[in-house]
This record gives structure tokens, C-alpha cells and sequence, in this order.
């Protein structure tokens, strides 16, 4: 059982509040006095504890009758409550785990694999431009066409990171009066763009398809020197 018991606590589950839930396993149904009386906890005490635990959905009140009865949520419902909030938890996590290999990869191309992801939402994406022009060494060419990418984040980032290397930017013209820059950041403007990038040591490539803004994100090197091929080449045609 102390196994049990710690890995309750690791769920935020207290000490008192795992005792409880397991006496009312090993009992059955108790009063908060019985409770208090078999776990020598204060009377005054007890009704908190078992409070948490109904909140936690561990414990159910049974009937209206006085004084109240408790009993525990079966240990197999349990356990799956306690897998789901693993699991959400874990699942809430990945975007930003994955933000951050995208960056690690990025700033350690000999010690990983050449990659190929999908980059998928608007928030994602404008957060991963940002990644690549900080991670960048030299020089970070970005085509920005769409206004939900032009984040304060971004514009913070190029303002920061172009006192260390070279930034281009390339945009709308309907788009040209949101990017106050400092104006070393040399930025130039098309009627109108597809789709969009950003490129330093690794490459963003992302359209928007219906409502969504996905893209797909390699250090690859030949598919970073095809994205800046053609930059280069929209670059020279651009005002």
C-alpha cells in the first residue's frame, strides 16, 4: 500500500485524503465520526478531507439521511480517472515538447536526424517562426502574408534578433503598416502571397487551406535551399 500511497500523493492526493479513500474501500460505507474515530483524525478535519476527495470524484455521498454516509469510487473507476488525467496532461504537453525539439533539432543538426514535421494551427506556427529566426546563425529570410501570424512575439523577435543577424522580410502590401520595425530589418512587399516561410538554419513552409494555417517544418537541406531559391527570386521581383 505505500506504493499506492505514493503515487496517490503524485496526483496531489494528501496523505490523509489517500488514508480516507482506503478506509472507505476496506469499510464500506462510513460517517465522517467514523472515519475520524478509526483514523484518529480530528472530527473538525475530517469533512475537508472528504470534501477533496468528492471534488476529485473519489468519493460519493450516499442518501440524505443524517448523519451522511460516504463510500469510495470503485478502485477500477479510479484508476481510469487517474489514466484520463495522465493522459490529458501528457497530451496538453506535447505541442510544447514539441515546439522545443523542433528548436533543439534546429540548434543541433549534427547530433539529430534530418526531420520532416507537420506544423498545424495559427498559434503554432507563429510561435515556431519565432523559434527559427532566434535559433538562427547568419541571416533569416521570412514571408509573412497572413495578419494572425503578425504576433507582438514575432515582431519583438525580429526587433531583438536583428541586432545579431541579418533579417528580411518580405509581406503584402495590405500588411506593410503592421510591421513596425527598426529599420535595419530590411522589409519589402508583393500585392498579394499564397503561402509563406521563414528560413535561417532550418525552413517553415505553410499555407493557409479554408480557415487553417498549417505548414510543414525541415532541416532538411535541400528543401531549405529550394525555400530560399525561392524567396531570392520573389525577393528581387518585390518593392
Amino acid at each position: 500500500m505505500e506504493e499506492l500511497r505514493r503515487l496517490l500523493e503524485a496526483f496531489g492526493i494528501g496523505a490523509r485524503e489517500v488514508d480516507i479513500y482506503l478506509a472507505l474501500v476496506e469499510r464500506g460505507e462510513s460517517t465522517a465520526r467514523d472515519l475520524a474515530e478509526a483514523l484518529n483524525i480530528p472530527y473538525t478535519k475530517v469533512y475537508a478531507y472528504i470534501e477533496r476527495l468528492r471534488d476529485m470524484g473519489l468519493v460519493i455521498p450516499q442518501g440524505g439521511s443524517r448523519p451522511l454516509k460516504y463510500r469510495a469510487v470503485p478502485p477500477a473507476e479510479v484508476y481510469k480517472l487517474l489514466v484520463n488525467k495522465v493522459s490529458n496532461a501528457l497530451r496538453s504537453l506535447k505541442p510544447i515538447f514539441d515546439s522545443l525539439q523542433l528548436v533543439y533539432e534546429s540548434k543541433h543538426p549534427v547530433a539529430s536526424p534530418t526531420f520532416l514535421t507537420l506544423i498545424r494551427g495559427a498559434g503554432r506556427v507563429a510561435d515556431l517562426i519565432s523559434d527559427i529566426i532566434a535559433a538562427t546563425d547568419n541571416e533569416a529570410y521570412l514571408a509573412v502574408p497572413f495578419p494572425e501570424l503578425i504576433t507582438y512575439r514575432l515582431l519583438a523577435t525580429i526587433a531583438e534578433e536583428s541586432k545579431r543577424i541579418v533579417i528580411k522580410v518580405l509581406t503584402t502590401d495590405q500588411l506593410r503598416n503592421k510591421f513596425d520595425l527598426p529599420p535595419r530589418v530590411e522589409i519589402k512587399t508583393v500585392n498579394e502571397m499564397f503561402g509563406g516561410g521563414a528560413i535561417g538554419n532550418s525552413v517553415l513552409i505553410f499555407v493557409k487551406y479554408g480557415s487553417e494555417i498549417s505548414g510543414v517544418y525541415s532541416n532538411e537541406r535541400f528543401i531549405l535551399e529550394i525555400a530560399k531559391t525561392y524567396f531570392y527570386n520573389v525577393w528581387q521581383k518585390a518593392k
